[in-house]
């Protein structure tokens, strides 16, 4: 048998095998004795006009049997428009295989008063979907999906089903956690948890108790919510924030406890392969200072063992030995983070493990002690001079000492070292300074412009635009650095390439972009005898996030840590006289400034712009202050220059323009007047006006 015949049949009997796993894992059975069945309104008292998708939610029921490890589910949802149909008539249950099997109770459709069984195991498929698969994360579980025939608008559909089997890494231990409402309006929310061990149990934006009684001599918590509404939803909330009725439930007493079972996993008594000490000492030899070493080891893990997670059973959890991640080069974030503290444990250097949620980090400290809780594991490194530092391994391409490598605002986290009990706060040090400097070339009045700029960027956003170079080509970067001026003016073209200049010791990227605008005067919106240029700062105009409304309930979220300063330089055609502007726009959030000047001599305008913020979020009792200071900042972020159309064809002015009814346009969009240019031989007068709209 050749190598090509002898593969195809290995794969064939893989597949088989898998397949029949597959089929072993999903049956069909009775509802479990212990489940409690509950009842529930097919017509609750619910404004249909408040349902989205045509599905009405009329029971989500969750039971947990804990000493069973058994979870029953069931869902009983209402087709309320013929729209609902098509997710109404899908069935899709997630579950691993590995340590887990899927029992089906009960498929019922109830439509004018009959009862119809839809319950067909050979409906079903067990699919491997791999929804982080684009991440580099294969988790190993399944969907077991059904596509139900001859379902219609005004069915409701009854359908439910146990998974047997909890993650054994865990162990005894159990945590878990729901919500009481939904985005939508729902008939009954039932949570109900039978439990060998005394629970802890917080509910967050909600005053709802358990009943607590027993079972067989065991414990039993029990939650219902019957027609439950919405939590209010406002624009830029932060991903942290935690706007639902949350049950969360756990036998971890303490954060240490959680400690304690992680450091079972990340156990610290591994012996080094051949491969692996070659490579510790010949990082160690390579310098005598421990920075180096740090970056070194750093660098080799982040560049050289690529991301690559097979997360199914306890591999969610447990990571690879470090031998075989650096023998396999590859690993997900806890295998390379597990891999980076070996090593640099094995210098002598101080490291651990650290748990993270990448989304809700923010909010850690809301939560019960579990480690369910987490998503994401990197590295701290407390160096000889007791300064600790943070490291995520996944990132790539990062640069500068070992104490200014940009770690991303993860929140709190949990350290794994002996005797930790309290989540730590990580403090960000960075500011990602990014500086622009525009210049702006108007040879003549009404005609084209030319733009040169240069920005550099620093810490994690040189980390993000170097990442954004090495993974594009030449061709693609200047399509969409071409696109953003598209953007901003009409009739932009390219006069060169872009150009980068890496400073990898200090982290710093240097890009230069070079246009001709064939069409930057533009008519006035206010007056279209006129025609403007405007000059605005965009690096700042992009992470200026402004809000609608003046009221808020809930954490405003900005773009942090954010520190950028844009210099605009303008050549104009001729003389000027421009006094000095400094104005500035302070709060509990952000600080913004503008200066202006002009060198008379080179007829030469230069507006400096800065902005920066002090916070990730703006809490909703400083939110007033916020919206009135971001709106003065906005009012003052752009400059413009205009004329009359007429003059600017004619080449002249007949007398200088200041008339009424322009002052006043300007004055109702708070515009007002910073310079007059006066040409000795034509009369010529240019006014430069500060706004925040492109065309007034």
């Amino acid at each position: 048998m050749n190598f090509k015949t002898h593969n195809h049949c290995f794969f064939i009997v893989i597949f088989l095998f898998s397949l029949s796993l597959c089929q072993a894992q999903l049956k069909v059975s009775k509802t479990p004795q212990w489940v409690v069945q509950q009842s529930y309104d097919k017509k609750p008292d619910i404004d249909l006009n408040e349902i989205s998708y045509g599905l009405l939610t009329l029971l989500s029921d969750e039971q947990i049997h804990i000493p069973k490890q058994e979870r029953y589910t069931r869902i009983v949802r209402k087709i309320t428009d013929n729209v609902g149909v098509q997710d109404g008539s899908s069935i899709s249950i997630n579950y691993d295989p590995t340590y887990q099997q899927l029992l089906l109770h009960d498929i019922t459709v109830f439509r004018n008063g009959k009862t119809i069984n839809k319950l067909n195991i050979n409906d079903f498929q067990s699919i491997r979907q791999e929804s982080n698969a684009e991440s580099y994360i294969y988790d190993g579980s399944l969907n077991a999906i059904a596509n139900l025939a001859d379902i219609r608008n005004g069915d409701i559909l009854d359908v439910s089903y146990t998974i047997k089997g909890f993650n054994p890494i865990h162990g005894d231990h159990f945590s878990a956690g729901t919500s009481l409402n939904d985005f939508q309006p729902v008939g009954k929310i039932n949570y109900y948890l039978i439990s060998g061990k005394q629970l802890q149990y917080k509910v967050l934006n909600a005053d709802a108790k358990p009943k607590i009684g027993s079972y067989k001599g065991y414990k039993t918590y029990h939650w219902t919510a019957t027609l439950t509404k919405a939590p209010t939803f406002e624009e830029n909330t932060p991903s942290w924030y935690l706007p639902y009725q949350s049950v969360f439930v756990t036998d971890f007493k303490t954060w240490e406890s959680v400690v304690d079972w992680a450091l079972n996993i990340y156990q610290d008594n591994i012996q080094p392969s051949q491969s692996l000490q070659e490579k510790i000492e010949q990082i160690k030899n390579s310098s005598e200072y421990e920075g180096e070493r740090i970056t070194a080891t750093l660098k080799f893990i982040q560049d050289e063992i690529r991301y690559l997670g097979l997360e199914s059973g306890i591999g969610a959890y447990k990571p690879f030995s470090p031998n075989k991640v650096l023998n396999q080069r590859f690993g997900d974030c806890k295998d390379k983070s597990w891999l980076m503290v070996t090593m640099l444990r094995n210098m002598g250097v101080k490291a651990y493990p650290v748990l993270v949620n990448t989304v809700f980090g923010e909010s850690l400290h809301q939560f019960l002690p579990s480690p369910k809780v987490f998503d994401h594991v990197v590295v701290k490194v407390v160096d000889s001079t007791n300064t600790n530092l943070f490291y995520d391994p996944t990132n790539s391409n990062q640069f500068g000492d070992y104490k200014s490598v940009s770690f991303p605002n993860y929140g709190k986290a949990l350290v794994i070292k002996k005797g930790v009990t309290v989540l730590e706060q990580i403090k960000i040090e960075s500011e990602d300074l990014v500086e622009v400097f525009d210049t702006f070339d108007l040879p003549t009045v009404g005609g084209p412009a030319s733009l040169n700029t240069m920005t550099v960027y620093r810490e994690a956003e040189a980390d993000m635009i170097r990442r954004r170079y090495k993974s594009s080509s030449l061709s693609s970067l200047r399509k969409d650095f071409k696109n953003y001026y598209d953007n901003l003016y009409d009739g932009v073209e390219v006069l060169k390439d872009p150009v980068f200049d890496d400073d990898s010791l200090y982290n710093k990227m240097l890009v230069e972009e070079s246009y001709k605008i064939n069409n930057i005067w533009t008519p006035m919106v206010a007056d279209d005898k006129n025609i403007a240029v405007e000059f605005t700062p965009y690096s700042i105009l992009d992470v200026l996030v402004s809000p609608d409304e003046k009221e808020r309930n809930t954490p405003f979220a900005l773009y942090y840590p954010t520190h950028k300063k844009h210099q605009i330089t303008v050549k104009l055609p001729t003389k000027w006289r421009v006094s000095t502007d400094n104005v500035s726009v302070n709060s509990k959030s952000f600080d913004f400034s503008i200066t202006s000047k002009m060198n008379p001599a080179q007829d030469i305008l230069y507006v400096n712009y800065e902005y920066q913020n002090k916070s990730s979020y703006v809490a909703p009792e400083d939110f007033e202050e916020y919206y009135t200071k971001i709106k003065e900042a906005e009012q003052i972020l752009a400059y413009y220059i205009y004329i009359p159309k007429s003059e600017a064809e004619a080449g002249r002015f007949d007398e200088p323009l200041f008339s009424d009814n322009i002052a006043s346009s300007l004055t109702t969009a708070l515009y007002w007047i910073i310079g007059i240019m006066a040409a000795v031989v034509i009369g010529l007068v240019v006014f430069v006006v500060r706004s925040n709209k492109k065309n007034v």
